[in-house]
């Protein structure tokens, strides 16, 4: 027969343990960053957060609606023009939510030319301290507000040009579906 007293003391730390045990673990899978939290977007988050107002730019569609720009490159080759061509068809393929996003063009001092085919896009004017954030050959989504959301790198071939817009379509209906404003 077990002594009551030596009873008592088991079953209360086998309670504890019991209750700290996954505190303990959790504590420690964190603290030595075992656990990879589940990302479902494909793009960038702009961290910190910027905006046109808070970079000084004037921005024509804020308080209007969501923006899809791509900012062009210095020397706009068959590669940006393609880019472009996607921006287009990425606007298309919104379906329900394309008159809530307006495609853009962001051009900087730097950028390429105004004589390339840029077709039917408005064109937004940037500085250097948006470049700093977005760079060159990269989308980017702008909300409503003139915050910007999320950019899109460079990707290098083609293969991975439509991949990558699969993302920033799929990134891009959610933020919309779950928005309230624009």
């Amino acid at each position: 027969m077990i002594n009551p007293v030596y009873r008592g003391r088991v079953i209360f730390l086998a309670l504890v343990l019991l209750f700290a045990l996954p505190a303990v673990i959790a504590k420690t899978i964190l603290s030595q960053h075992w656990y990879q939290s589940g990302v479902t977007n494909k793009g960038v988050l702009i961290e910190p957060t910027a905006s046109f107002s808070s970079l000084a730019l004037n921005n024509p569609y804020q308080h209007k609606q969501w923006q899809l720009g791509y900012v062009i490159p210095n020397q706009c080759d068959e590669f940006c023009q393609q880019q472009i061509f996607l921006l287009g068809q990425s606007h298309i393929a919104l379906g329900k939510y394309q008159q809530r996003v307006q495609p853009v063009l962001l051009k900087s001092s730097h950028s390429a030319a105004p004589n390339i085919e840029l077709g039917d896009y408005p064109v937004v004017e940037i500085d250097d301290g948006f470049t700093q954030l977005v760079g060159q050959f990269e989308y980017v989504i702008v909300d409503p507000l003139g915050q910007l959301v999320m950019r899109y790198p460079k990707v290098d071939s083609s293969s991975e040009l439509v991949s990558q817009s699969k993302g920033l379509l799929a990134d891009l209906r959610k933020l919309l579906k779950l928005s309230r404003v624009g």
